[in-house]
């Protein structure tokens, strides 16, 4: 069938591309008339730390994904608390409060607040948005940094901002792209030796990417999808566009010159011989995308879907676009200048190498690849935080000063809620939550207590809310007695009230109004990234069992560093079952397809070698800061938690797209003379080149990532570009052929088949 289909695009090349045209045109209009809703909120539910946020909201009117910023100012000669500039800073609060005051549910003075450092140098402004961190308009963030910048940053005083929201606009230029583009060609020049022959693949892979990437965003009016899902989706469709295109126009030159010339049948051959391979290796990328639905996160499982979506077109360019391509400007290619038997009788000395000693080979790539893989054992997970930026990043600097002068801690709270049995007495549950508070502050890793900080709004608020309340009581009263309240009545109810709020102010704990609910903010030693905060976290909810006992009160921790650790664990307990299924998949696919046990068992062997090399140098290069001036690494910091699944996944259908290549040659040269080592020779000379170029163009892809100041996209960039790197050259192009070499015709031995 798909012989037919290459020689009937030969001879209706012209019809081909009006279809393409059409679907461009149906999906350019969807799109346009659709438009575009990706959403940049990263929504993961099912875990106790963000389960509990709707609590919060409920019972404490606290959004605990609302927007934060923290204006930092630090002085370099003298204090903070001198006239002049305390007058500077509180009048740029006032100008802020009163020009973005339908954006700011809150904004600190930090002098009533006491955040002024204990040597006086050095403050901070808390500023509190009303909508969630992702939905913060961006006038409300670059207005509040511009008014500090304006009235209190001088030559004398330093101001740098952090928080929760995106201090600086995010940057989709797609550079990173446009360089994978530009190095990819310069390859396919070297390879082919002519700019229209280097130039098609890259043609063929940017239709189906702008294809795939218009069914996307149509996608995303009947689905949610997070804007990183169109990030992963160009970067895959990309990569395995080009692959695929390379591999069907490097068999249609090897064809051409087994033909002699017969321009037809050798794009029907090669559709027919390259293209099975180019299915079989998108369906096998786009299972392993979907997989991560596995991870049972939203936007995890989107990113999945808009890959598959994406992969999908890649695969259908490469098969029809292209062909039409090829037969377009047929007179551009020229034949491959070795045919199979100048391949099989003239390899290459390293060839030669490889099958006349390949358990020297094996041993090599098996010694090699799991000494990088040991540092997988001491690898930490975690979420991207501001203090592993750049230090000319102003977040970096401003977690830098806060570190300093208010400890760590100060930059990732903890939130612990606190559910209490409705039918114990108010006295013993403030008698039950101070033993907790007590027990909490004496744990290893905790520097403070306290309950939410009253400022001023927020006093103001609770202190209407008392007085509304104490004035219904009041008018009730006066109605039942007929006595209108007297000013001694109300001056003892506005007592009662400023008392009421002091005695808030001041415990370790807040209570709900509904009397269910406890709040208690614990302020850790040390920052998110360290362990042992995370033992921190880890030793509290431990503790919950026991208030459960004990107390009949339960204990849920929130916060960035509470959610990360839910999340990370979440990631931590789906990425084995994620692994083991994708593998059983390809395994049987490949064992379908190939019709053999060893082939399919060889091929996970090194996938597991070269994943593990790849975390292992990962966390060698970001965790451990090895050559870390190298590569532009800031900070040593734990990699990021959905690194793993994600590179799981991406690498396996790379790889796995590689042993396609390799091993469908090699099986194709074997059906047709029984001979195993011409297999391996011919598979090595003809698909060993295209392997190399096209490992080398996914390393210049990823490797550009690489370079972003980022730590999440570094770390990403990094462990995908040295992934495919081993998986390429050391096991798909060293490790497989080997390893078909010492099974021999066992490669091919299958139940009921006849070799």
């Amino acid at each position: 069938m798909l012989k037919r289909l290459g020689e009937w695009i030969y001879k209706n090349k012209f019809k081909t591309f009006f279809a393409w045209v059409i679907v461009v045109a149906a999906l350019a209009a969807g799109a346009l008339g659709f438009g575009s809703h990706y959403t940049q909120n990263l929504t993961i539910s099912g875990i106790p730390s963000t389960n509990i946020q709707s609590t919060l909201e409920k019972e404490f009117n606290q959004n605990p994904n609302a927007g934060t910023m923290k204006a930092v100012i630090q002085k370099k000669n003298g204090e903070v608390t001198d006239d002049k500039t305390k007058a500077e800073v509180v009048a740029a609060i006032k100008d802020v409060q009163d020009k973005y005051g339908k954006d700011i549910k809150m904004i600190q003075n930090p002098y009533e607040m006491g955040n002024v450092s204990s040597d006086k140098t050095t403050t901070y402004v808390d500023i509190t948005y009303k909508e969630s961190s992702t939905n913060v308009p961006r006038r409300a963030i670059d207005g509040v940094m511009k008014k500090f910048d304006t009235d209190v940053k001088s030559n004398d005083v330093k101001v740098a901002y952090t928080g929760s929201v995106q201090v600086h606009a995010l940057d989709f230029g797609g550079t990173s792209e446009l360089i994978g583009i530009a190095i990819a060609f310069v390859l396919l020049l070297v390879l082919f030796r002519s700019f229209v022959t280097a130039g098609m693949p890259i043609i063929s892979a940017l239709v189906g990417l702008g294809s795939g990437i218009m069914l996307v965003t149509i996608g995303t009016n009947f689905m949610t999808m997070a804007s990183v899902s169109q990030t992963l989706a160009v970067m895959l469709s990309l990569a395995v566009g080009i692959d695929y295109a390379l591999f069907i126009l490097n068999r249609y030159k090897t064809d051409l010159a087994d033909t002699n010339g017969d321009r037809q049948k050798a794009l029907g051959m090669a559709v027919s011989e390259a293209g099975a391979s180019v299915i079989f290796a998108g369906v096998t990328v786009i299972i392993a995308v979907l997989g991560l639905a596995f991870a049972g996160i939203e936007f995890v499982t989107t990113m999945g879907v808009a890959a598959a979506f994406a992969i999908a077109f890649a695969v259908f360019s490469a098969l029809t676009f292209l062909p039409a391509l090829i037969a377009l400007l047929a007179k551009f290619i020229k034949p491959a200048t070795k045919t199979v038997d100048d391949m099989a009788n003239k390899p290459s000395k390293f060839t030669k190498f490889l099958t006349g000693k390949p358990w020297v080979i094996i041993v090599a790539v098996v010694v090699a690849l799991g000494a990088l893989a040991i540092p997988t054992q001491h690898m930490r997970l975690g979420m991207p935080y501001n203090g592993s930026l750049p230090e000319n990043r102003t977040e970096r600097q401003a977690y830098d000063i806060v570190s300093d002068k208010f400890g760590e801690g100060v930059n990732a709270p903890l939130v612990a809620v606190v559910k209490m049995d409705g039918k114990t007495s108010d006295a013993d549950k403030q008698a039950n939550l101070k033993k907790m508070t007590d027990h909490i502050a004496k744990l290893d890793g905790a520097k403070s207590l306290k309950t939410l900080s009253v400022d001023q709004q927020k006093a103001a608020t609770l202190q209407q809310e008392m007085s509304a309340k104490a004035q219904q009581e009041l008018m009730a009263k006066a109605r039942a007695t007929g006595q209108m309240p007297t000013d001694a009545d109300k001056a003892a109810v506005q007592a009662q009230i400023k008392g009421a709020i002091m005695q808030q102010a001041g415990q370790p704990f807040m209570v709900s109004e509904s009397g269910k609910y406890a709040l208690i903010m614990i302020t850790p030693e040390k920052g998110s990234a360290a362990k042992q905060t995370t033992d921190l976290v880890n030793k509290i909810k431990d503790y919950s069992n026991t208030t459960d006992k004990k107390y009949d009160a339960s204990i849920t921790m929130t916060g960035v560093n509470a959610v990360n650790l839910d999340i990370t664990e979440k990631l931590n307990n789906a990425t084995p079952i994620f692994v083991f299924t994708i593998m059983v998949l390809a395994f049987i696919l490949l064992m379908v397809v190939f019709r053999s046990f060893i082939v399919p068992a060889v091929a996970m062997i090194g996938f597991g070698l070269s994943l593990l090399a790849s975390f292992g140098f990962t966390t060698l290069v970001i965790q451990d800061g090895f050559l870390k001036s190298i590569f532009a690494v800031s900070k040593g910091a734990p990699l990021i938690s959905f690194l793993p699944i994600i590179v799981t996944a991406i690498l396996f259908g790379l790889a796995m797209d590689y042993e396609v290549f390799m091993v469908s040659r090699a099986r194709e040269e074997y059906k047709k003379t029984q001979d195993n080592d011409r297999a391996v020779t011919v598979a090595m000379q003809d698909s060993g080149p295209i392997v190399v170029t096209a490992a080398l163009i996914m390393i210049a892809v990823f490797g550009s990532f690489a370079l972003n100041p980022d730590p999440t996209t570094k770390s990403l960039g990094l462990a995908l570009a040295f992934g495919i790197f081993f998986d390429a050259f050391f096991v798909r192009l060293l490790f497989v052929p080997a390893m078909l070499k010492v099974f021999g015709k066992w490669n091919w031995a299958f139940p009921g088949k006849k070799n």
